[in-house]
C-alpha cells in the first residue's frame, strides 16, 4: 500500500517529464510564428557576444533540503540536487525581460529561421574564462542554446602558449596587440567613435561590431548594457551612422522580428533526466559563480 501511495504521487511530476516540453515547443511555435512567417527565404545572421551565452544559462544546479535524519546515532542532514530557475516567473529586472526574449530568439534558431555564429575573437575571450560560464557548471544546468551548435562566421585564432619563463604576454593582452595592430580601417573607426565613452578596453567590442559588419549581419546581438547606450547616443555619427549592421539587445532584436517573449520557466523539463523544483530559485535569483561550486 505505501509503494501504491508514493508512485501516485509521484505520478504528476511523471506527467510533467512527459508533456512539459512538449507543451513548450507548442508555446515556442506559437510565439515565433509571426517572425518565421515574415522571414521565409534565407535566415538573417545575427553574431551572438558572450554576454548573451553567460544569460542564456535560465536553469542552474540547487541542493534542496530535506532535513536532518537520523543515521545510526547521528543527525545528518539529507537532500537532493535538482534543477531550479535562476530566476522566479515575477523577476522585474531588465536582465531577465531580455531573457524571456532570448528564450524566443533560441528558438527560432533552433528551427533554422536566424543563423547565430560566434566569431574567431569571442572564441578566443571564451577560452580564457570557465567554459561552465556559457553553457553550465552542473549536471542539473540548462541552457537555451543546449541543442543549438553556434559556429564561428570566420574560422578561428590561436594564443601563443608556453611555460613562465618564456614571458609571453596573457591570452588578453594577446588579443588586444592582434586586435590593434589590425589594419582594417572599420575597426579603427569604430574603435575611435566608442572610446569616448567606453574608454580603451571597449577595442574588442569595436571588432565584433566590425566582424558583423563585415559579414553582412543583421545584427551584433548583447547584453553589454553600456556598449548598447553608447551605440544608441552615438547612432548618428559615422561609422554607426552608415553601417547595416545593428548593435541589438534580445529585446530590440525579438521586437525587430515581431517574437513574443516566453518565460524560460516553461522549458525546465526540457533534456531534464534528474528532479526539477520550479518553486525554487537560486539564491538572490543569480547565477552561481565558479568559486562558489567548487566550494561545495
Amino acid at each position: 500500500m505505501r509503494q501504491f501511495i508514493g508512485r501516485l504521487r509521484a505520478y504528476p511530476e511523471h506527467l510533467r517529464f512527459k508533456w512539459y516540453p512538449k507543451i513548450a515547443r507548442v508555446c515556442l511555435n506559437l510565439a515565433t510564428y509571426q517572425a518565421r512567417q515574415s522571414l521565409k527565404g534565407v535566415p538573417p545572421l545575427v553574431l551572438v557576444d558572450n554576454t548573451v551565452l553567460d544569460a542564456a544559462v535560465t536553469h542552474e544546479t540547487r541542493w534542496i533540503s530535506t532535513g536532518t535524519k537520523e543515521w545510526g546515532n547521528q543527525q545528518i542532514n539529507t537532500g537532493y540536487s535538482a534543477r531550479v530557475p535562476v530566476h522566479s516567473a515575477a523577476n522585474q529586472s531588465d536582465r531577465y525581460k531580455q531573457i524571456t526574449y532570448l528564450t524566443s530568439i533560441a528558438h527560432m534558431a533552433r528551427l533554422g529561421a536566424l543563423k547565430l555564429h560566434l566569431s574567431a575573437e569571442l572564441e578566443d575571450e571564451q577560452f580564457r574564462q570557465p567554459g561552465g560560464r556559457f553553457r553550465g557548471y552542473s549536471y542539473c544546468d540548462y541552457s537555451l542554446f543546449s541543442d543549438i551548435e553556434l559556429e564561428s562566421i570566420d574560422g578561428w585564432t590561436c594564443a601563443t602558449m608556453g611555460p613562465s619563463w618564456m614571458g609571453l604576454p596573457s591570452v588578453a593582452e594577446q588579443q588586444r596587440r592582434r586586435l590593434r595592430q589590425s589594419d582594417d580601417q572599420l575597426f579603427h573607426d569604430l574603435f575611435a567613435l566608442l572610446k569616448e565613452q567606453l574608454g580603451q578596453k571597449c577595442d574588442q567590442d569595436a571588432w565584433h561590431i566590425r566582424t558583423a559588419e563585415r559579414h553582412r549581419m543583421l545584427c551584433f546581438l548583447t547584453m553589454d548594457g553600456p556598449l548598447l547606450k553608447a551605440c544608441q547616443s552615438l547612432r548618428k555619427k559615422e561609422p554607426l551612422r552608415s553601417m547595416t549592421t545593428q548593435i541589438m539587445s534580445p529585446e530590440e532584436l525579438g521586437k525587430h522580428l515581431g517574437l513574443v517573449p516566453i518565460h524560460p520557466h516553461l522549458l525546465s523539463y526540457n533534456d531534464a533526466s534528474w528532479f526539477v523544483r520550479n518553486d525554487y530559485t537560486m539564491p538572490g535569483e543569480r547565477r552561481r559563480r565558479r568559486g562558489e561550486y567548487k566550494s561545495n
